[in-house]
């Protein structure tokens, strides 16, 4: 996720911020390391984040819809549409959430209220792709390990998600998610499903189905970084297992694994989960999957051993010394930054505003390529619960510039926020300014009370 190059200088200084949400006392840690490529780092607070299919958002025909609810529901006893009185839908349950995307690029949580509703809270309806809500699963707190080096990771969520067809005529749930990645770049997303068999000709039928794993996603071109990566399931040219009624050759064709769509047969939901020729079919082309984890900064292990120390003197004459035309530097004004107390937002999750202390840069060296000022937040954590550093964004600004300096883009809380490396400004030449930012805080609905920690990594490239 994260893009590289190769430059003359590199300068990391760390940067503390302080804030409160709703009860929520959350503060950046007073320390920043660089990142280091660790072997097999353990890994906790991952976070996966997948909304299936857009067919799981979408409106059904029988006047209801299709939608995503935490945990495992129970048991209705027959094929009928869920009440509230259920007490079956949740928005959260454990490490496991249910968002969608809300106006204005923010996140909210989806409820039983807004469930059938798209973002803007219009209706979602069962034709074409434009009115859907557009609803997500995150699990959070997943533990593993991760090796940039040899590119594989392996790395588990504990808890559930319920996936709801026609207001809940069927539906299926699956547990504690596994993702194995190997060093080729392809993965596995693998979960124990469990769910009732039903039949949209006789609703008369329902049935147990035995829990069984499952493959929720086959994934390639997956890239084991220090922070994660957003990738398309296999789907398009996917070819269905015989005996599956596909149809091949539309721009939206393919399908699910073979076993995913084995257990699927059992729930009556096969065919919302491969191409049949209709209508429906790019509603069902898999959903990109986001996974964000952080691997700590370690120190090389030095093999043991006896050691003989030899002593080496050289006398080096004095010499005048050249001073280079010139020279950079960049100050952060202040080592901390409150956002104040956030308030609760209509969608349970949690916000505030504040602002980054001004950074001073100044470069006057002579044919100077120009410097690069970047940012990046890692996870908020808290004894074992956390949540993403895409939680804070900002919008930058630089002031009493010399020479051509550019500004980074505004960068919104959310996914991916400041949890990939963003630019606050940048020039290609000999350039000065001061730099500011108006910082943003989105903290996810359903966060735990507490006292929560990250660091915003503040990176000067110098070329």
């Amino acid at each position: 996720m994260t893009a590289r190059r190769w430059v003359k200088s590199l300068v990391r200084k760390p940067l503390a911020t302080t804030a409160a949400v709703a009860g929520l006392a959350l503060a950046f840690s007073a320390f920043a390391v660089a990142p280091a490529q660790a072997a097999d780092s353990t890994v906790s607070g991952a976070e996966l984040s997948w909304g299936l299919n857009a067919e799981s958002g979408a409106g059904a025909y029988n006047g209801s819809c299709n939608f995503l609810s935490a945990g495992t529901a129970g048991n209705t006893g027959s094929s009928r549409a869920w009440t509230e009185a259920d007490g079956f839908y949740k928005s959260t349950e454990g490490n496991v959430s249910v968002v969608k995307n809300g106006p204005d690029a923010t996140t909210i949580a989806a409820t039983w209220a807004n469930k059938c509703q798209t973002g803007a809270g219009t209706p979602v309806s069962p034709v074409g792709t434009a009115a859907l809500s557009g609803n997500k699963i995150v699990f959070a707190e997943g533990t593993g390990t991760v090796d940039p080096v040899t590119g594989t990771a392996t790395i588990s969520w504990t808890g559930s998600f319920t996936s709801v067809f026609y207001g809940g005529l069927t539906y299926w749930s699956a547990s504690n998610p596994v993702l194995k990645v190997k060093a080729d770049g392809t993965a596995t997303l693998k979960a124990t499903a469990s769910g009732y068999g039903a039949d949209q000709g006789d609703t008369t039928v329902w049935t147990s189905i035995p829990a069984t794993e499952i493959t929720l996603a086959n994934l390639t071109g997956v890239t084991v970084d220090d922070d994660g990566f957003t990738v398309n399931p296999d789907y398009l040219g996917v070819l269905a297992p015989a005996g599956v009624n596909q149809v091949n050759g539309g721009a939206a064709a393919g399908a699910f694994p073979t076993d995913f769509l084995s257990f699927q047969a059992a729930t009556g939901t096969q065919p919302y989960w491969y191409s049949s020729g209709g209508g429906a079919d790019p509603r069902k082309v898999a959903s990109p999957v986001s996974v964000a984890w952080t691997v700590a900064a370690t120190e090389p292990e030095v093999p043991a051993g006896d050691n003989t120390g030899v002593n080496v003197d050289v006398t080096v004459p004095e010499a005048p010394v050249t001073p280079e035309p010139g020279e950079f530097s960049w100050s952060i004004a202040a080592t901390s930054a409150t956002l104040g107390t956030a308030t609760q937002n209509a969608g349970g999750t949690f916000g505030a505003t504040g602002a980054l202390p001004s950074i001073t840069v100044k470069d006057n060296r002579e044919g100077s390529a120009g410097w690069t000022i970047n940012g990046k937040a890692s996870n908020f954590t808290n004894s074992g619960k956390s949540f993403s550093g895409s939680a804070l964004g900002w919008t930058p600004a630089a002031s009493n510039p010399v020479g051509t300096v550019t500004k980074g883009g505004a960068v919104t809380a959310g996914n991916p926020g400041l949890a990939e490396s963003r630019t606050l400004a940048s020039t290609e030449a000999a350039g000065s300014a001061t730099l500011d930012a108006g910082l943003t805080f989105l903290a996810p609905a359903g966060t735990s009370a507490g006292s929560y920690t990250s660091t915003l990594t503040i990176t000067a490239i110098s070329e």
